[in-house]
């Protein structure tokens, strides 16, 4: 079962997701649901691999829950990954979405993460209206929101 994204909604999230793109000076930002599939997406086209990187997001963040619990925390919220070249900064967003940060060594980490949190708690509010709606039947059990693209493709 899932939920599903109006065409309204689908349009808010990019323009915040393009606003928080612009502020925290990333590459790419997107939002994800906790199986990896990428709900929205903003930022550099070269980067063609995506849903792997949203993938292993997702499984990553899945692993460091377990660890939070096991040192006696309910979650950790954010998780940031720095690489020599690229860096990853992903804060959970409710309980079934994940926001992905994705930037460059010349970029300020602790201005993304001001951003993204601040960007969360926007979506926070929107994902707790879209969830608090009747499920639908989604056919991939991994998938939490599906887009509606129009009254002749709805189900």
């Amino acid at each position: 079962m899932g939920f599903m994204l109006t065409s309204d909604e689908h349009e808010q999230l990019t323009r915040d997701l393009d606003e928080l793109l612009a502020n925290a000076e990333a590459r790419n930002v997107l939002l994800c649901d906790r199986g990896g599939n990428v709900i929205v997406s903003c930022g550099d086209s070269e980067l063609e691999n995506m849903d792997m990187v949203s993938a292993l997001v997702a499984g990553s963040f899945a692993a460091t829950k377990q660890l939070a619990l096991v040192l006696g925390e309910q979650e950790f919220t954010a998780v940031f990954h720095q690489g020599a070249k690229i860096s990853i900064f992903i804060s959970g967003v409710g309980e079934e979405v994940l926001l992905l940060a994705l930037f460059s060594d010349e970029t300020n980490a602790g201005l993304v993460k001001m951003y993204a949190l601040t960007a969360c708690r926007k979506f926070i509010s929107l994902f707790r209206d879209i969830m608090s709606r009747e499920q639908i039947k989604i056919d991939d059990p991994t998938q939490s929101f599906k887009l509606t693209t129009g009254p002749i493709f709805q189900e």
